[in-house]
């Protein structure tokens, strides 16, 4: 009776705890506070660089995710104007982007470009008044005045008699990466034999991991894409937001199917275990309750819970109903005897059981990756919460009849004591496993690429493909970060950064690049072609003038008034669709296409000039914790070792760890054989079967008495975690899947080689405990 007033206690604290934090819950979601982060690559830890580059990559990502690009396809102008209008209606009536502008006003940008027309000059013009080479360049003046397709004014002739600004102006074309790009109404638009096809690019006002934004883009998106169909206009859209939102539809649609199909799976199990659907409402309560209170802390903690956390959580359902299928399993067994009586001698197994699993946690908690901390928190706090639940609860039901499960699953419990009493069998298979699996370990292969980590859908990827392939041609992930301690200093190791990049294009290391210095010389660059213009003899221009029938004093006037001309700055490309690449007074950005030698690139590294990759520089630390993850992973097998040895004593370890040391080693055997690369989500997997797989050798040492229960029990527990965690190998995302392959392997073999070579301990057996209570 001590121990059932004691029992009565806790019940009524444990029911206030969970009132205070439902309570607590449902105010907080309703005053909007619960935040649910989708953002898959939150779960990464920061790299830790300089605060210089850390900056310049944030303004890249901010710069590419707060865009949509949209291209839209039509087969005539019309269609295409109406297509344009509509959509710039329909984005002008909704609040969901920023104002929708044209990219570029050509005229305007053309009218900037001609006052500050001064110190512009093509390469070649310049080139011949270095050369002082004045013959050539007035040659190249009475050459384009006499060329049919070049306009030529009086006027323009007043202020630029040469013609400087025209060729320089047709040199700038040159730099379009698609020559058949042409600015039309003000956005990008193709014609050529696949059709016309207009680029609009959309602001958002809000996250793309907003889950709301975006709901409510994708509707907005729906309701547009039939409006445009219906004008045989054909929309291809692509951008962050997009790919985030399929992250988050199928990660909801992950968590939907993990928790309808642990749940029915879970369902025909009791069913087949204790011929009752009352184990299914008692373990619902216990995950409810694990859930709600793993919800609250992990979001307290954190300040904001990640979806893929929730996605895990879910899982939950598979590891918590272990210690309650035991129970019930044994408690079938001894109906005369009260719950409590049949829990005591039980706590001890059930609470190592639960304590390895949270073991395995805490050395997961132990990654560097913010994601991973939060699941070991959520899934420390549920488990706990949900052990907890079910010991204060199952003990007052009534017990259930396993008998017909225990008959039908006895086969299990005779196959382990026929090897056991075969020493020379049992060790000969322990041989065998060990030198097959750890031969195998060689060829295993590690991929540790961080796009795995986001799902990916088809026709999404076609989408961006088709996008990119139109008007963006290929850009690679890699770019330049230029510094400068002044302005003109900025410039000038742009510039010097431009002329390698182009020696490096000629020979193919790359396909090209895209910097503000190829639209915008430097200001000393802008200065010196004023002072060669201003260089050019009296006589060769009073010769010019002479033969184009100029008026020689305003010729003269041109040369004389260069030097109070403005000079073009970046505010005035404020408007350019490049501008962006312009960080700030220190700092520019140089954008690369198609690298193809990133050796040839990374020696142009220079204090000042630095080449960022940012997803190869995520996956090398990717790596790296992946490593790291390998060697806590030896330190959680040691420390639980050095635990069960303290507790068990020292020569019940090897029987506790061999078991699950040998699963780990067929798990990652037959992943090599399959080509299964692993990643860090593989190896995160193993935590989670360290501390099941230890669970079940645990309860097979103490039911030494009674093997067909415990066979039973734990074939329960078995299927239930690969209802739970297995069903995550059907993941669209790549590491998701790997995680529960790593599990849905482990846990067999972890059954199978806890059943067959754990020895049992007499000193541990319950049964004589409960025929004293007799």
């Amino acid at each position: 009776m001590h121990f059932s007033n004691w029992q009565n206690k806790f019940t009524a604290l444990w029911l206030i705890v969970l009132s205070v934090i439902a309570i607590a819950l449902g105010t907080a979601w309703l005053k909007k506070e619960i935040h649910i982060q989708t953002n898959i690559f939150a779960l990464l830890p920061e790299a830790h660089q300089d605060p210089r580059l850390e900056r310049a990559q944030q303004y890249v990502s901010q710069q590419l995710n707060d865009k949509v690009f949209v291209v839209l396809n039509a087969k005539d102008d019309a269609a295409l104007t109406k297509a344009t209008r509509t959509f710039k209606q329909s984005v002008a009536t909704t609040d969901l982007w920023q104002p929708l502008h044209a990219q570029l006003d050509s005229e305007k940008f053309a009218q900037v470009l001609y006052q500050h027309r001064a110190g512009l000059l093509t390469p070649d013009d310049q080139k011949l008044l270095e050369e002082k080479n004045y013959a050539s360049l007035t040659d190249q003046g009475l050459l384009q005045i006499m060329s049919p397709g070049m306009p030529v004014t009086t006027e323009l002739l007043q202020q630029d008699p040469l013609l400087l600004f025209p060729r320089y102006a047709m040199g700038l074309s040159s730099l379009q990466a698609n020559p058949d790009i042409t600015l039309e109404d003000g956005f990008a638009t193709i014609r050529d034999e696949q059709g016309i096809s207009r680029l609009l690019v959309l602001e958002l006002k809000n996250s793309p991991y907003n889950i709301d934004y975006q709901e409510k883009t994708s509707a907005w998106i729906e309701q547009l894409n039939a409006k445009l169909k219906q004008m045989q206009v054909e929309p291809h859209w692509t951008g962050t937001l997009l790919f985030a939102q399929f992250g988050t539809t199928s990660a909801e649609k992950e968590i939907s199917t993990i928790g309808v199909g642990s749940t029915l799976g879970i369902f025909l199990l009791v069913l087949f275990g204790f011929r009752s659907v009352r184990p299914m409402l008692t373990e619902m309560i216990a995950v409810g309750t694990g859930c709600l209170v793993a919800f609250a802390l992990t979001h307290w903690v954190f300040g904001e819970i990640h979806l893929m956390t929730l996605v895990f959580g879910a899982s939950l359902v598979g590891v918590c109903v272990d210690f309650s299928f035991y129970f019930m399993a044994m408690q079938s067994q001894h109906r005369h005897i009260n719950g409590f009586a049949v829990l005591k001698p039980l706590l001890p197994s059930l609470f190592m059981g639960l304590m390895t699993t949270l073991v395995a946690y805490i050395f997961l908690s132990f990654t560097p990756f913010p994601g991973f901390k939060q699941i070991a928190v959520f899934s420390m706090v549920g488990l706990a919460a949900a052990w907890i639940t079910s010991v204060l609860l199952l003990p007052r039901l009534a017990p259930l009849n396993a008998e017909p499960a225990i008959r039908r699953l006895g086969f299990i419990g005779k196959a382990r004591s026929w090897v056991q009493a075969r020493n020379g069998l049992r060790y000969g298979l322990i041989g065998l496993i060990a030198v097959v699996t750890g031969s195998s370990l060689m060829f295993l292969q590690s991929n540790d690429d961080i796009r795995n980590l986001q799902s990916m859908d088809q026709k999404l990827k076609q989408e961006d493909q088709y996008v990119r392939e139109r008007f963006m041609q290929q850009q690679s992930s890699e770019y330049f970060v230029v510094h400068g301690s002044t302005a003109q200093q900025l410039e000038q190791n742009e510039q010097k950064l431009l002329e390698k990049l182009q020696v490096l294009q000629v020979q193919n290391k790359l396909d090209g690049f895209q910097a503000l210095g190829q639209w915008l010389p430097s200001k000393a660059q802008q200065q010196h072609n004023i002072q060669l213009l201003q260089a050019i003899p009296t006589g060769t221009l009073l010769d010019y003038a002479a033969v184009l029938q100029l008026n020689p004093a305003e010729v003269l006037g041109w040369q004389e008034q260069l030097a109070q001309q403005p000079l073009l700055s970046p505010a005035e490309m404020s408007q350019h669709p490049l501008a962006f690449l312009h960080m700030s007074p220190t700092e520019r950005l140089v954008l690369l296409q198609n690298v193809h030698d990133v050796a040839a690139l990374e020696q142009l590294n220079t204090p000042q000039v630095q080449l960022l990759r940012p997803v190869n520089q995520l996956s090398e630390l990717f790596q790296q914790h992946r490593i790291q993850a390998q060697w806590l992973l030896v330190s959680a097998l040691i420390c639980l070792m050095i635990g069960l040895g303290l507790i068990y004593g020292l020569k019940s370890i090897l029987a506790l760890v061999l078991p699950v040391t040998l699963a780990l080693m067929s798990t990652f055997a037959i992943q090599a054989w399959l080509g299964v690369e692993i990643n860090l989500f593989s190896i995160m997997g193993t935590f989670l079967i360290i501390g099941i797989g230890v669970d079940y050798a645990i309860f097979y040492r103490h039911g030494h008495d009674h093997p067909q229960v415990v066979g039973m029990a734990l074939f329960l527990c078995m299927m239930s975690t690969l209802l739970g965690f297995g069903l995550l190998s059907f993941s669209q995302t790549y590491a998701i899947h790997c995680f529960g392959l790593t599990v849905l392997l482990g846990v067999i073999f972890s059954f199978i080689y806890a059943t067959l070579f754990t020895s049992s301990d007499v000193k541990h057996g319950v049964l004589h405990q409960y025929q004293s209570k007799n």
